[in-house]
């Protein structure tokens, strides 16, 4: 039975599927399948995968006349895996060498484990190709449901993601399709998901290399704050919802996390009043106390703790701020 499998789901990135294909084949681990699902590209893309797909056996294409959205190639990749593991890579994204040997030594190791995940690097892809180097990164982490919870309602300067994310199939098939109402943050409502009852192990170490162009997905949310923390209040809302309804303690936890993307959207909020953006900065300070009602008398404060470089960011906050005057 093959390791892992690998699911790359496309539509109309046929430029970038070679070199994704190639990150994958530069692991050095033979046992595994790769399947292509193309959502009606109108590019090349079609004959790029099946180009790939003749070069390499383990490689195969689904090319769909009818564009079913992502989450459809997503489930339909989760009914096809069959292998021990699973890796999500989109199209225009990128696998360092060594991520998949890192993985599974812990995977391998310690079976409560669901997924293994390591950082990814944000490459812009007019910039020089990034140089990875990870000999001097920390052990691995283990983190419950709570704690992994928090750590990613709270900000941080390490992305984490699926491409950077070998998952034990056995735990994927477990909790089911993708929903198809978390337009958004896809990866932080499954990876809640696996967590329940389980363990998730974290690195800092980078596994995948997220490319920045002018047609990602993402792009919309990179430039609003405020809409990417409602999309993820939503993924975090499913869960506590659905999955973790009745587990002790979730209601608690649900207000932690709401807490702490109110800190975010206060700060942020603060940001943009300090550079003129009234009408934004009052409405997210408006968002932030209707996660936290608190926030509306308390300044969080204790948020800066969790912000790198926290005095750099307070001087910024005020050299904006100074730029208005």
């Amino acid at each position: 039975m093959p390791m892992v499998d690998i699911l790359i789901p496309n539509y109309c990135y046929g430029r970038y599927l070679p070199q994704a294909v190639e990150s994958i084949v530069r692991q050095q681990v033979e046992d595994i399948r790769i399947l292509i699902i193309d959502n009606a590209s109108t590019d090349d893309s079609v004959d790029v995968a099946k180009k790939l797909a003749r070069q390499d056996k383990r490689i195969t294409l689904v090319a769909r006349e009818k564009n079913l959205g992502l989450h459809a190639s997503w489930n339909e990749g989760l009914d096809w895996a069959s292998s021990k593991y699973v890796v999500i890579l989109c199209a225009d994204d990128l696998l360092v060498d060594g991520c998949f040997h890192r993985a599974l030594s812990v995977l391998e190791r310690v079976p409560d484990v669901s997924f293994a995940c390591g950082a990814e690097l944000a490459w812009h892809e007019d910039r020089p190709f990034p140089i990875v180097e990870n000999s001097d990164v920390g052990d691995w982490r283990f983190l419950s449901m709570e704690s992994y919870a928090l750590a990613r309602s709270l900000p941080s300067r390490v992305i984490f993601g699926f491409g950077a994310s070998l998952i034990r199939t056995s735990d994927l098939k477990r909790v089911g399709h993708f929903r198809s109402e978390i337009s958004y943050n896809e990866d932080v409502e499954m990876f809640l998901r696996l967590s329940l009852h389980r363990r998730v192990a974290v690195t800092n170490a980078i596994h995948g290399i997220r490319r920045e162009h002018g047609a990602n997905i993402s792009a919309v949310f990179w430039q609003d704050p405020k809409r990417d923390m409602v999309e993820k209040k939503i993924a975090f809302d499913s869960f506590f919802s659905n999955d973790a309804a009745g587990v002790p303690g979730v209601e608690q936890l649900r207000r932690n996390v709401y807490r702490n993307l109110g800190k975010r959207a206060y700060w942020s909020g603060l940001s943009h009043i300090a550079r003129g953006q009234r009408a934004a900065g009052f409405d997210l300070l408006r968002f932030a106390a209707e996660l936290s009602p608190s926030l509306a008398y308390i300044p969080p404060i204790d948020y800066l703790a969790h912000v790198p470089n926290p005095l750099s960011h307070i001087r910024s906050r005020l050299a904006e701020a100074w730029g208005q005057h």
